[in-house]
């Protein structure tokens, strides 16, 4: 167990990425893709050490467990998130456009990561047009 931001938390405790559809995102984007329709997130919960975000593909034999279908502006392997300690690492797979990490939501980063980045429970990451990732522990422990 560790203390993180004053909660007692377990190397274990479940984390899941929210995918979201951001229209502010799309706007900094040079996207010939239309902007489709945004809602609810898809909610993901991250299992294993590594996980890898993309775009599914049968004939290319990839299938990420964060899928960003739809998104055409995200490689099929796109980026990895790696569990460290506590937290996660995400490295950009050398995706076609890049991937932008920021310590909350709305603040838009102007440079892509350069190799691997420390990424903690409420860190943002966008990619592609439009594609918001949201990292979040899933419940902290008491």
């Amino acid at each position: 167990m560790s203390l993180v931001a004053g909660t007692r938390v377990s190397a274990a405790s479940p984390w899941v990425a929210e995918v979201w559809v951001d229209p502010q995102w799309y706007e900094c984007q040079s996207s010939p893709d239309r902007l489709p329709a945004f809602g609810p997130p898809t909610v993901v919960r991250l299992q294993g050490s590594q996980v890898l975000i993309g775009r599914h593909s049968e004939v290319k034999a990839v299938a990420p467990q964060i899928d960003c279908e739809g998104d055409a502006g995200v490689s099929r392997r796109h980026a990895q998130l790696t569990r460290h300690g506590l937290g996660w690492v995400v490295e950009d797979l050398g995706s076609a456009n890049g991937t932008y990490v920021s310590s909350t939501i709305g603040e838009i980063p102007d440079d892509p990561i350069a190799a691997g980045h420390s990424v903690e429970s409420g860190h943002v990451l966008y990619l592609g047009s439009w594609t918001r990732i949201v990292l979040k522990r899933e419940a902290p422990l008491s």
